[in-house]
């Protein structure tokens, strides 16, 4: 396969392909200059590979003599990547800790961004790949290539963090330092102490760098929230107006690598880190990006799983130590930022009456689109043969497809259920990437309708940071409003029973019903309150308050 590199902005939605790679120049920072013009001055388009460790080691720049704007990605295969495992053990992780804390008590560092890599195997089409994890974790600079040395033939990174952005005599940084799981509520990470301090401290060294080659510095958006996959973030823009003697070679001098992923402050946190970690960073924290003529934009290289020739692939991943950091605590921190390389399990849940189930064409069409879509292999006929294999009675049948196309198959006899109560969650739930698709990532679902349970209830309706009603944790919802049927259009998994009843309003007794937005006031006021459920059916509804 011929070099190339795709440059995928998933949030502006947009695919640029550089390939016909003209030429692979290693650069220092005192070579990049001179390459940069003589690429530029040839009309080539440039990809910037600089690992954490460049000025030490050599980076490269990538010279394609060919662009375009792609409006949808290349045709790939299936990617697999095997569980990822760490490098050092839990207890190798908490000794590296107490080093460091050692050091911070010395005064020697305020904080130390401590890495350490996971280790796997990648099976099939590395372009498949990326495509699955992007599902996961659409980010704006997202990239993979694959690429002569020094990098590795594959690079796939789905970093969500800007390290410098350049556009005329404006440069922008955009540090992300501060993490929490995104099944809590935004507030959790915005206001914690800890995160807002470790994040002020990087801020703090990105205005300082900054300050060196640009003037007018100023922090803007300061403890900024954002939805990564399955994370919260914090992040802060630093600005400023570049001195009209800056190069990329000096704005880099003073600014690389990114202070979020060594420590304040900086060379003091970088000597630590090079006496705790394991093994060397490669691109990992580095910078990955394009420098044009009057312009630049690089990623901090987070969130990026490398290749090598032998299909062996490693993703580095780690967290920010201050003196009250909980070694425990920071090893699981570091373990979340990888989830979004584990494949979600596909999930269908079928009634099946005495050999029948009655929405099996509904629940094929899903699975095998939501199976397309991630890149899964589906075995034919696979719900024919745990339809036909079930015995005569009522039944709850479940099918989990993993994505080797492994399907495990589950039954459980059913007990009708009537009129249900239903209640209102109680704060807003996550909408992320992977909504639309039944998956293993429901843990937001699974808590709302067994904690409806505990108080007598069938399920809870949710609804998302907008107010927008969304589903519930396991059924749809309809309404009667003002004499006409509703259902939310808002971000959420489309059921078979939904999508059933969309087919044929009659089941509902009428003859149309819309999708629309619907707020949490509209079920308060509601006629009538419908859920639908692929197992249990089409259930009347009463709406009650949590007490």
């Amino acid at each position: 396969m011929k070099p190339f590199a795709l440059l995928d902005d998933a949030q502006g939605g947009t695919l640029e392909l550089l390939d016909d790679l003209a030429r692979v120049d290693p650069v220092d920072p005192d070579t990049l200059d001179d390459a940069l013009n003589d690429g530029w001055a040839r009309g080539w388009r440039s990809l910037a590979w600089l690992p954490y460790e460049w000025g030490k080691v050599d980076g490269a720049v990538y010279w394609f003599a060919r662009t375009a704007a792609l409006h949808a990605f290349p045709a790939s295969g299936p990617g697999h990547l095997s569980p990822l495992t760490p490098d050092i053990t839990q207890a190798d992780h908490g000794a590296a800790v107490a080093v460091l804390h050692e050091a911070i008590a010395a005064g020697d560092s305020y904080q130390v961004n401590y890495t350490f890599r996971l280790r796997g195997r990648l099976t099939g089409d590395p372009v498949g790949l990326y495509r699955r994890l992007r599902l996961r974790q659409p980010t704006p600079f997202g990239l993979v290539a694959h690429l002569p040395e020094p990098a590795d033939p594959w690079t796939l990174s789905l970093s969500p963090e800007l390290f410098l952005r350049v556009e005329g005599d404006q440069v922008t940084a955009r540090p992300m330092k501060g993490t929490a799981t995104a099944d809590l509520p935004p507030t959790a990470l915005s206001a914690d102490p800890k995160n807002r301090a470790e994040n002020l401290m990087i801020v703090d060294l990105l205005r300082n760098d900054l300050s060196r080659v640009a003037d007018g510095v100023e922090v803007v958006d300061l403890f900024g929230v954002e939805r990564v996959g399955d994370l919260w973030q914090m992040s802060t823009t630093v600005q400023g107006r570049l001195r009209p003697d800056v190069t990329p070679a000096s704005l880099l001098r003073a600014t690389f690598p990114c202070g979020s992923i060594t420590g304040a402050p900086k060379l003091s946190s970088m000597d630590l880190i090079s006496r705790v970690e394991a093994s060397p960073r490669g691109i990992y924290t580095g910078a990955l990006g394009t420098i044009d003529p009057g312009g630049m934009r690089l990623s901090v290289a987070i969130r990026t799983l490398t290749v090598d020739a032998a299909s062996n692939a490693t993703l580095g991943i780690g967290a920010g130590i201050v003196a009250d950091s909980v070694a425990a605590l920071e090893w699981e921190e570091s373990l979340a930022k990888a989830t979004f390389t584990r494949p979600p399990i596909l999930k269908e849940a079928l009634r099946v009456i005495d050999g029948v189930a009655p929405l099996k064409a509904f629940h094929e069409k899903r699975l095998s689109a939501a199976a397309n879509e991630l890149g899964y292999p589906l075995p034919d006929n696979c719900i024919d043969d745990a339809v036909r294999d079930t015995p005569p009675g009522l039944w709850r049948l479940g099918l989990d497809v993993a994505s080797d196309g492994t399907v495990e198959v589950t039954r459980s006899p059913l007990v009708p259920v009537q009129d249900v109560t239903v209640l209102l969650a109680q704060r807003p739930w996550p909408v992320g990437p992977l909504t639309h698709l039944k998956t293993s990532e429901r843990a937001h679902l699974d808590e709302a309708w067994r904690g409806a349970e505990m108080f007598g209830a069938f399920d809870a309706i949710g609804f998302d940071e907008a107010g927008l009603v969304l589903e519930g944790g396991r059924c749809n919802v309809f309404a009667l409003l003002d004499g006409r049927w509703v259902t939310p259009r808002a971000g959420m998994l489309p059921g078979a029973q939904r999508a059933a009843v969309l087919d044929d309003p009659s089941l509902l007794g009428t003859d149309r019903i819309d999708e629309v937005d619907l707020v949490v006031a509209d079920l308060r006021r509601a006629d009538r309150i419908v859920v639908t459920n692929a197992v249990r059916g089409i259930l009347n509804a009463h709406l009650e308050e949590r007490p």
